[in-house]
């Protein structure tokens, strides 16, 4: 398991955020049927571990 994955799944966004790595970037796609309350929690859990290495997309 990669650290990402236990990242996620420590925060409990392992039911709704998936992990990729482009190059040195890394990718979370986040699911968009989530409430928005839990979507806005996940963005800052990911912007405030992994800052500007980091793309969040919707899917």
């Amino acid at each position: 398991m990669t650290i990402e994955h236990k990242f996620l799944i420590t925060y409990g966004l392992h039911n709704f955020v998936t992990h990729a790595k482009s190059g040195k970037k890394h990718v979370f796609i986040i699911n968009q049927k989530e409430s928005q309350i839990m979507i806005n929690h996940a963005k800052s859990l990911i912007k405030g571990s992994y800052g500007i290495f980091t793309k969040i997309q919707m899917a």
